[in-house]
C-alpha cells in the first residue's frame, strides 16, 4: 500500500508544510474584524518591510493563539516549539514582500490567511530555486523554516488581505533563548513595560488541521490507497459519523444490488448479493458529501492525479447480511466498463461497521498483481482506480455496512 509522506518527513525535507482548516472560518472572520477595529482605533503601525500595509506586534489575542498552537504544530512536525511572538498585517494593494529569510526568533514560523478582498488569495512563494507558489485560503496555514527557506510575495493585486504570523523556536535548537522574543511576558510590544489590557479578549478553539497538503511523485503508478489509523487518521470517519450513516439504512427501505448497472442492471445473487440504500445530497446528508469531497480532493491531488469531475451522483450505503439464502458478497469485478461507467476513475469504500459485528466479508483488491486485503478498521477509507479487479468475500455472521462512491471524470483513463 502506498503512503503519503508524513508532515514531519515533508517538513524536514522541503522546509515547509501546508495544514488545512487551522482555524474555522467564523474565527477567521472575528480576527479580521479585530484587525480592522485596531486600525480604526489607530493602534496599527507602518513598518519598513511592508510600508503600504498596517501591522501589529504582540497583540494579546494573537499571542494567546500563538501559545495554544505551539504543541499541535510541534506535534505535526516532531518539534518541541517555544512561542516567541506574533505579527499581524492588513496588506494593502500594491504591497510587495521581498525575498528574505527571517531572524532567529522566527526559526519556525506559521502564516494563516484570515480574510481578503480580491479575486483570489495572494500567494506566498517558498524556495528561491523552485519558486513554489502556495495559495492559502481562509483558515489554512503554512508552517515553514523561517531562517532557512527564502519566502516572498509578488505585488498584491487585491484590495486587502489580513494575515497573521506565529513565530517559534525549537526548544532543542540553537535559538531557544529567543523564547517570548526575549520579552518578560506575552501580549506586549517589546518596548511596552506592562501587560496591555484588551476588553475584546476572545477564546478560540485549538486548530483542527483536517488534512495535510503533501506532494506526490509523478513517476509512481497509482494503486490502492488506504486512510486508517496509520495513514492520515485525521481524515477517517469517526464512530459517531459511522453510526449516523448506518442509521440511514435502519430508517429506510433497500433495493437489491444489481450488476452491470451501466447497461440496465441485473439482479444476480450468485455474483452479487447485497442491499443498497441511496444516500442523496440532501441538507441532512450534505456533511457526508463534504467530507468525501475533501478526502477525494486531497488523495487525488497527491496520489492518483486524475482529471475528475468530483461527486456527480448519490452515494450508496451497502448492506451485506448473513441471513439471506445467498450470503452477502460480490465476486471479482471491476467498477468501470462500457457505457457511463467508462468514466469512473476512483472507487471509494468507507468501512462503517465495527469488525466485531460480523465475520468474513473482507474487501480484496488486485493491486497491480498483488492481492491486498483492506483493513476492517472502522472509519477507514479505501480508494483504488476503478479499473482494478476487486471482490467482497461472503459474510459468515452478522451484518456489514459500507459506504461506496465512484468518482467520475470527463475522459476515461486520464
Amino acid at each position: 500500500m502506498d503512503k503519503l509522506p508524513s508532515p514531519k518527513d515533508y517538513f524536514d525535507k522541503f522546509g515547509y508544510v501546508i495544514l488545512k482548516e487551522a482555524l474555522p472560518k467564523d474565527v477567521c472572520k472575528q480576527l479580521t474584524e479585530h484587525m480592522f477595529k485596531l486600525f480604526d482605533e489607530g493602534k496599527l503601525i507602518k513598518d519598513e518591510q511592508c510600508p503600504l500595509s498596517d501591522s501589529v506586534y504582540g497583540d494579546p489575542i494573537f499571542d494567546d493563539l500563538l501559545q495554544k498552537y505551539a504543541k499541535p504544530l510541534g506535534d505535526h512536525v516532531g518539534k518541541n516549539l517555544l512561542p516567541t511572538y506574533t505579527y499581524a498585517r492588513i496588506y494593502r494593494n500594491g504591497e510587495v514582500l521581498k525575498r528574505h529569510k527571517d531572524r532567529p526568533a522566527c526559526e519556525i514560523s506559521a502564516t494563516i490567511t484570515l480574510g481578503y478582498d480580491g479575486l483570489k488569495v495572494w500567494p506566498i512563494f517558498f524556495d528561491e530555486e523552485k519558486e513554489i507558489a502556495v495559495d492559502l485560503e481562509i483558515g489554512e496555514l503554512a508552517l515553514y523554516k523561517g531562517c532557512d527557506i527564502t519566502h516572498w510575495r509578488p505585488a498584491f493585486k487585491g484590495k486587502w488581505q489580513v494575515q497573521v504570523f506565529f513565530h517559534y523556536v525549537d526548544a532543542d535548537g540553537p535559538y531557544k533563548e529567543e523564547y517570548k522574543d526575549r520579552r518578560k511576558q506575552f501580549g506586549v510590544d517589546k518596548t511596552t513595560a506592562q501587560q496591555q489590557k484588551n476588553d475584546d479578549q476572545l477564546s478560540f478553539p485549538l486548530p483542527l488541521f483536517n488534512s495535510v497538503i503533501i506532494p506526490h511523485a509523478d513517476e509512481k503508478f497509482p494503486g490502492y490507497f488506504c486512510i486508517d489509523s496509520n495513514n492520515l487518521k485525521e481524515l477517517m470517519f469517526t464512530k459517531e459519523e459511522c453510526d449516523k450513516i448506518i442509521k440511514i439504512a435502519k430508517e429506510n427501505y433497500a433495493a437489491p444490488a444489481s450488476i452491470g448497472g451501466g447497461n440496465g442492471g441485473m439482479i444476480e445473487r450468485k455474483i452479487r448479493s447485497a442491499e443498497i440504500y441511496n444516500v442523496d445530497n440532501t441538507e441532512e446528508n450534505r456533511w457526508i458529501f463534504g467530507k468525501m469531497a475533501s478526502i477525494v480532493s486531497l488523495v487525488n491531488k497527491y496520489h492518483f492525479d486524475y482529471d475528475i469531475a468530483g461527486i456527480t451522483h448519490s452515494l450508496q450505503l451497502i448492506e451485506y447480511v448473513s441471513t439471506e439464502s445467498v450470503k452477502g458478497h460480490y465476486e471479482w469485478h471491476t467498477d468501470s466498463g462500457p457505457g457511463p461507467s467508462a468514466l469512473r476513475k476512483i472507487s471509494v469504500t468507507v468501512q462503517l461497521s465495527d469488525p466485531s459485528d460480523y465475520e468474513g466479508c473482507g474487501l480484496f483488491i488486485n493491486n497491480h498483481g498483488s492481492i491486498v486485503e483492506g483493513t476492517k478498521e472502522r472509519g477507514s477509507v479505501h480508494m483504488f482506480p476503478s479499473y482494478m479487479v476487486h471482490k467482497v468475500d461472503p459474510i459468515e455472521k452478522g451484518t456489514r455496512y459500507a459506504l461506496v462512491i465512484w468518482i467520475h471524470g470527463s475522459r476515461r483513463f486520464k
